[in-house]
């Protein structure tokens, strides 16, 4: 049986040895002057050796107190770096290939939540551009993807789970709000448009004229251009103009007053959100991933579909 000094003492040793000062070793140990001074006197008794020469300059080492300050050192860089693998180890990693404007609107400031819950997943998140493109695991270097379509068959051989469809409406910044009291309204304001996303301003102003009337002169092509819907949501936001907005991306602005909707009217798109994974696999990470995306976008659990 091995008797060894108390480690707490150990620690104190280590601290005012590498520090050279009671004070300096407290503070980072986050305890009293006198609580260092008591474990190092209890140390030396225990020792039965004096290991540190005390002097007005601070703590210096005896030749005893050098040796025993070398191997706890040596002990306790041991220590550190076997429990930083055994916790690296212990972390498994899984990659989720998505779209950039779920992931920058939806997914990553959910990720908090995530990580409490799953302590033992480190997610690394990849974003695509093109939407349609073939989902290719091997060559996206991805565990699981979130995609927009129409369907199911737009992924065959795939595992497909669906999502949501988004919910379309305009939004636009608070101090906007006031100049839009009718859908006719939009008239006066720039329709921010998203190149890669065009379905939104045609049908939503169509479903307007249809209930209110007055937008049939509206051009729903008019207005500046993004790239993604995160930058057309981001240029709304500034005030530079009136945006469609889809939930559930747009759910964050409407929540904290950076976006309001001023119109109650939604159209749902056409396409959907899906959960795509591999045919064959479903790891225990997968698993946890999709019941934690699934209950975050309020839907309810439930298996998988292997696709034909």
């Amino acid at each position: 049986m091995r008797r060894l000094p108390p480690l707490t003492a150990l620690r104190a040793f280590e601290a005012t040895g590498r520090l050279e000062n009671v004070k300096r070793a407290a503070k980072e140990l986050n305890v009293t002057p006198a609580a260092i001074t008591h474990q190092l006197r209890q140390l030396e008794e225990h020792l039965r050796v004096e290991l540190f020469s005390r002097s007005s300059k601070g703590m210096v080492l005896t030749r005893n107190g050098h040796e025993l300050f070398h191997a706890v050192s040596q002990a306790f860089d041991l220590l550190h770096e076997s429990a930083r693998k055994v916790e690296g180890e212990a972390r498994t990693k899984l990659t989720v290939s998505c779209l950039p404007s779920f992931a920058s609107c939806w997914l990553v400031p959910r990720l908090p939540r995530f990580y409490a819950a799953n302590p033992g997943i480190e997610l690394e998140i990849n974003t695509v551009g093109n939407a349609s493109q073939r989902v290719d695991f091997a060559q996206l270097g991805a565990d699981i993807a979130i995609r927009v379509g129409p369907n199911e068959d737009a992924w065959p051989g795939l595992r497909i789970e669906k999502l949501v469809h988004e919910q379309m409406s305009p939004a636009c910044a608070p101090k906007l709000l006031k100049s839009l009291r009718h859908p006719r309204d939009l008239a006066g304001h720039n329709l921010l448009q998203v190149s890669r996303r065009p379905e939104g301003w045609p049908e939503w102003l169509a479903e307007a004229q249809r209930i209110y009337g007055g937008t049939e002169h509206i051009d729903a092509t008019q207005g500046p251009r993004f790239d993604t819907i995160q930058m057309a949501t981001s240029a709304a936001v500034e005030g530079m103009g009136v945006v469609i907005g889809r939930t559930p991306l747009i759910n964050d602005y409407l929540e904290s007053g950076a976006l309001v909707a001023p119109f109650d009217m939604q159209i749902r798109s056409k396409a959907a959100y899906y959960l795509v994974l591999a045919k064959c696999t479903e790891s225990a990470p997968m698993m946890l991933f999709r019941t934690w995306l699934r209950k975050e976008l309020g839907l309810p659990p439930r298996n998988l579909s292997a696709a034909v």
